[in-house]
């Protein structure tokens, strides 16, 4: 049991962390160097965050049972962060005319962490290691970030005028799923942690007046 609370919570605070170190990166978009710190840094918790819950301390830790898919799964969605920021600008073009290229990169990194997304919330929700419903939280989290990226394209895809007037607010769309499977998963694991923290806490009954004393 102290396995599992340990996995939960530092897996919960390694979502945390990087869901505050994606709200930091959100305002220095504009200096290069502290943006390519920050998001190697948020790509390293979220993996390490990630890997920890997937895999857990023991296997009753382990949030998809270490069941195999779950874990192949798990890993893709931890580790494809990371590798399409490091890997990313030294295989795509750099010239500005290959914007097909980048548009197939675009698209790829959208649908390759979705697919594995949703093998490792559907896992996750069969496994039951976490208690119902808290089991559905990734799939509600996956929800919210697909909802925010089909958003913008259905406007652009149908008006590209709305879709620059919705500059502004994109930014604010990104952050908001990107907070939902950070901040907002980090805190259900922590939360959860501290709940099994609760229920196996040892009662001792205090001496009563009919308890006898030795």
């Amino acid at each position: 049991m102290r396995k599992i609370r340990r996995s939960w919570l530092l897996g919960g605070i390694g979502l945390i962390s990087c869901g505050i170190v994606g709200i930091a990166r959100s305002s220095v978009l504009g200096a290069p160097g502290a943006d390519v710190v920050l998001a190697l840094l948020s790509d390293l918790l979220w993996a390490g965050a990630i890997l920890l819950l997937s895999i857990g301390l023991s296997r009753e830790a382990s949030v998809v049972a270490r069941r195999p898919l779950g874990l192949s799964a798990s890993a893709v969605v931890a580790l494809w962060p990371v590798t399409a920021t490091v890997l990313g600008p030294l295989v795509l073009p750099q010239e500005p005319t290959a914007t097909e290229a980048w548009q197939t990169w675009s698209y790829l990194s959208v649908l390759i962490p979705l697919i594995s997304g949703v093998i490792a919330a559907m896992q996750v929700a069969r496994a039951r290691t976490v208690p119902a419903p808290w089991n559905g939280a990734p799939l509600w989290a996956l929800g919210v970030q697909t909802i925010v990226w089909v958003v913008p394209q259905a406007v652009g895809a149908s008006s590209p005028r709305a879709l620059i007037e919705m500059a502004a607010v994109l930014p604010a769309l990104g952050l908001l799923g990107f907070l939902s499977t950070t901040l907002g998963l980090g805190i259900v694991a922590v939360t959860l942690a501290g709940h099994r923290r609760v229920n196996t806490v040892p009662v001792f009954e205090s001496a009563g007046p009919d308890t006898p004393v030795a």
